[in-house]
């Protein structure tokens, strides 16, 4: 879950929700690539933190019975490989192409130091390795186009989750997004009236709309995940909606 403080509670935005807006942030990006392969990447960039059912996942609440934004450490000295599994069963049941986004997104997410002390996530982590080099071969695509395709996920992703986060700095100031699909470091800011400019400008459209869902939680603190669950079923849904101009 993406959880930020509110005026009233809790702001909560579901990974899901943030994967959404990352996958029509991808829509806009201009680039050249048949449907057969744009339509499973969007999916994939839709459904790319699918794996856990996130309010009944007992970890996102904190010590302090809180809901716990997902950038917060759950104190495991273990990673919990079970929403991985989940999420390749799902991508991979697709497409072998879904599967090889979502497996190129579990390797830039988790293959770093962690692994050399935790078993179970290297051995994870080999298994996606050769299950990459099946689906390569399987599709007779070259590493370099997989990656090129896999950058418009991470730059969708990184994205979504400033604008999730509140990260886009005021009064025009400029920051980096990620390296794009092209190799630009694209930056963004506000503009004036508050629409969201990016340069070197990326998008098909001179402007255009996108959204994500969120719910405001009153309540600080909960006894149980399954608590927690039902208090955000019964929120009400709301929608903010931005505005990207040139």
């Amino acid at each position: 879950m993406i959880v930020s403080s509110h005026q009233k509670g809790w702001k909560i935005i579901t990974q899901r929700s943030h994967g959404l807006l990352a996958a029509m942030i991808a829509h806009q990006y201009d680039i050249d690539l048949p449907d057969e392969i744009m339509i499973p990447a969007l999916i994939a960039i839709a459904e790319h933190d699918d794996g856990v059912h996130e309010t009944l996942a007992s970890q996102n609440l904190t010590d302090a019975d809180a809901p716990r934004n997902f950038t917060v450490d759950d104190g495991n000295s273990k990673t919990d490989i079970t929403p991985m599994l989940s999420l390749m069963e799902i991508a991979s049941s697709k497409s072998q192409l879904n599967g090889l986004l979502a497996s190129l997104h579990v390797k830039f997410l988790y293959d770093g130091d962690k692994r050399k002390t935790d078993q179970r996530l290297d051995n994870f982590l080999k298994d996606q390795e050769e299950y990459r080099t099946s689906v390569l071969k399987n599709l007779n695509i070259s590493k370099k186009y997989a990656n090129h395709l896999y950058r418009l996920l991470e730059w969708s992703d990184a994205f979504s989750l400033l604008i999730c986060l509140d990260k886009i700095q005021a009064k025009e100031r400029k920051m980096e997004i990620s390296q794009s699909p092209d190799g630009d470091m694209n930056t963004v800011h506000y503009k004036i009236n508050k629409d969201i400019c990016v340069e070197p400008w990326p998008f098909k459209s001179i402007s255009f709309e996108v959204f994500y869902e969120f719910k405001i939680l009153d309540q600080l603190q909960f006894k149980s995940i399954q608590i927690f669950n039902e208090v955000y079923k019964d929120a009400k849904i709301q929608r903010e909606v931005i505005t990207f101009s040139q």
